[in-house]
């Protein structure tokens, strides 16, 4: 797996950890950690979160979806350099009641001190289809 896969598997392990109430004080400090200060995402429905929100909204939806599952796959890099990396993926969320799919465009800059040596600096997600 390429460092960006890695970083995007990990980050996402967290955060349905975090939303099936599986996890610790530590797994949100690990999931904040690696998010710049100019982090946002842009979401499916089109609203702009920024890091400081993104934190706040997974740590107050702790425990929220315990019948969470999210897989990632399709990952691939698209661009990278000596500063940056930009990797496209598809993320699927599975719950009792029904599963929705996103494609995301994730841009990291690299950085030696950080998990796999990659920040989070901006994530774009767009709706797919209803899975099969």
């Amino acid at each position: 797996m390429s460092e960006a896969e890695n970083e995007i598997v990990e980050q996402h392990r967290l955060i349905e950890a975090l939303l099936r109430g599986e996890a610790t004080e530590e797994s949100l400090a690990a999931f904040a950690g690696v998010l710049t200060p100019r982090f946002e995402i842009w979401m499916p429905d089109g609203e702009v979160g920024r890091r400081a929100d993104v934190v706040d909204g997974i740590a107050r939806s702790a425990g929220s979806d315990p019948g969470l599952r999210i897989t990632i796959d399709a990952v691939r890099v698209v661009a990278a350099d000596i500063a940056t990396v930009v990797a496209t993926y598809d993320e699927h969320h599975a719950r009792p009641d029904g599963a929705t799919s996103r494609r995301s465009t994730a841009v990291f800059v690299r950085d030696p001190d950080a998990r796999h040596g990659l920040l989070w600096e901006h994530l774009h997600e767009t709706w797919r289809p209803d899975p099969a």
